[in-house]
């Protein structure tokens, strides 16, 4: 006789912590995707485990903190283990987040 276990894994969304998901398929490397269905939340799609640390929101917010510091882009880059050229358009991109909303 062979019993089937289920695992229930609670997925959050890393943007907003909110457990308002729903599966979106893969992407094209295989990686399941989904939606945070809370309406707050300004990022809609994400990946339960990103490989690549530049696109893990935590370190999006240290590149920003570290900068408000007076940090440089090469030395962000280095102590958080990212290129120097991805630091350039996180920073751009937060610049252009904050225009739109002035």
């Amino acid at each position: 006789m062979l019993f089937r276990v289920s695992k229930t894994i609670i997925v959050k969304c890393p943007f907003c912590g909110s457990d308002k998901v729903s599966k979106n398929g893969h992407n094209k490397t295989g990686k399941q995707v989904y939606n945070c269905n809370n309406k707050e939340c300004k990022h809609r799609n994400f990946i339960e485990n990103y490989v690549y640390k530049a696109c893990k929101p935590e370190v999006r917010e240290q590149v920003l903190k570290m900068t408000v510091n007076g940090t440089g882009t090469r030395a962000t880059g280095r102590i958080l283990g990212i290129s120097k050229d991805t630091v350039t358009p996180i920073l751009k991109n937060k610049k252009m987040d904050l225009a739109s909303k002035l």
